[in-house]
């Protein structure tokens, strides 16, 4: 969603974590301006569970190896329950939180506030080169691999003839299931890093990849999970 307020979501028992684009992070705990659209990527380290806002009419299930994405605007001040609506274990009545709605201007100075080392993208690319994927991908390279500049949101084509859209749903599963989709033209010999690294460190990794496309085309759109 153009112009949205974005942040990640990692559901794990028995808690919710957060993380908003430049890096700031809340546990059990989501911070928003009022009257502006937020869209939540969402996923699951475990079991399922289900983000839900009784408040805001807004409940959304988490799903392990899945994203699911969440859109709302908040109009009105003040701090607001957050559940788990799934049934998801021994302590799934503790898994609580609140989503505090301030003005725009307040939620500016918040953000600005909590400003880490890293952005999330700047940490997903920290992330790309220790895991070695700077070795085969980047340009320089003389492995025989797809080149991943500006690949978030374009058309790719697979050995099977199809053609599909390189949003955060398949750069999660390139990154874990790289043998899934396999890229025309190249052969399957990247290793797979699923049990590796966890589900924020791979949303971090997409984007950084995402922010190659920003930089290449900065009017681009962020994609949307379509899972």
């Amino acid at each position: 969603m153009p112009g949205a307020v974005r942040a990640t979501v990692v559901a794990r028992q028995w808690m919710w974590k957060l993380e908003h684009a430049n890096g700031r992070r809340e546990i059990n705990e989501l911070h928003v301006p009022l009257g502006q659209p937020v869209q939540l990527t969402m996923t699951s380290q475990d079991v399922i569970h289900s983000f839900y806002v009784p408040a805001f009419r807004i409940k959304q299930d988490v799903v392990p190896g899945r994203y699911t994405t969440l859109h709302f605007t908040a109009n009105r001040l003040g701090e607001y329950r957050l559940f788990c609506a799934e049934y998801c274990g021994t302590d799934h009545a503790a898994m609580q939180g609140r989503v505090v709605v301030m003005s725009p201007d307040a939620f500016a100075r918040w953000l600005d506030a909590g400003v880490t080392p890293a952005t999330t993208a700047a940490r997903g690319r920290a992330l790309y080169q220790r895991l070695g994927c700077a070795g085969c991908h980047d340009a320089t390279s003389t492995v025989h691999a797809p080149p991943l500049d500006g690949l978030a949101g374009q058309l790719v084509t697979l050995q099977d003839g199809r053609r599909v859209t390189a949003d955060a749903a398949y750069l999660h599963d390139a990154i874990l299931l790289p043998r899934k989709d396999i890229v025309a033209g190249y052969a399957p010999i990247m290793p797979a890093y699923q049990g590796q690294i966890d589900e924020e460190d791979v949303l971090a990794i997409i984007e950084f990849l995402r922010s190659t496309r920003a930089a290449a085309n900065p009017g681009a759109p962020h994609d949307s999970p379509r899972r």
